[in-house]
């Protein structure tokens, strides 16, 4: 029974060490790297009230329709890209992210968050909620829905009333998750490794579904749960 505990607590520890934690509250502007279609500034949150506070911003400045990318010191594997406008149309938009002390805000639809070098192993999970009155939607590239994932979220009144959301790689890629109604707040993320299941390689055939509701990922033609129990 006691090697039983050690080597779960060991199992623990290693899901630990590899898991990727990103927290989005409270980023500064010395963090924020933005290339030429976007530019730092200010936003003040919450004008004329006690809560008043300067928050740090990005200005989308493209005046055809370039892609801005964004990308976090601190913030390994993560990077955000937004677009607005075209050749002909001018997509300035001022603030369209916003980084308050509790989480980060896009302040409009179309803002990608790309997760890099995930793994067919892992699972990406979001702490999100809609913006405003206009209920958030998200859709992702190279991963699959948790079909428990709620499809349309509402703007939370605190905190603890955020939604969580949960997407699955198809394979060893960067995710791209994409809001695409009227803009979200997020508080945090996180990358983890599935339980049980070493890492498939390149080499190695895998492929993720759901089933019945449940996570299936067959490997070499055996099939597991997402604890890695053999099915």
């Amino acid at each position: 029974m006691k090697k039983f505990f050690l080597f779960a607590a060991a199992a623990i520890a290693a899901m630990t060490v590899n898991a990727v934690s990103y927290n989005f509250a409270g980023i500064t502007a010395d963090q924020i790297v933005v290339d030429a279609q976007g530019a730092k500034s200010t936003y003040t949150m919450d004008a004329g009230k006690e809560t008043e506070q300067i928050i740090p911003s990005v200005n989308y400045i493209s005046t055809n329709g370039t892609v801005m990318n964004v990308s976090i010191n601190g913030l390994n594997d993560f990077a955000m890209t937004y677009k607005n406008g075209s050749d002909t149309k001018d997509g300035h938009k001022d603030n369209i992210l916003k980084f308050a002390e509790d989480y980060m805000q896009a302040d409009g639809k179309n803002v990608i968050m790309i997760f890099k070098n995930c793994t067919m192993m892992d699972v990406v999970t979001l702490v999100v909620a809609a913006k405003g009155d206009t209920n958030a939607e998200f859709e992702a590239t190279d991963a699959i829905a948790d079909p428990d994932n709620a499809t349309s979220i509402a703007k939370a009144a605190t905190l603890a009333d955020y939604t969580t959301l949960k997407f699955y790689p198809n394979g060893d890629v960067d995710v791209a998750i994409k809001e695409t109604k009227g803009g979200f707040r997020i508080i945090s993320a996180t990358v983890t490794p599935l339980q049980g299941i070493e890492n498939t390689g390149a080499a190695v055939k895998a492929e993720k579904f759901f089933r019945n509701g449940q996570l299936i990922i067959r490997k070499n033609g055996v099939e597991y749960n997402a604890l890695g129990a053999q099915l």
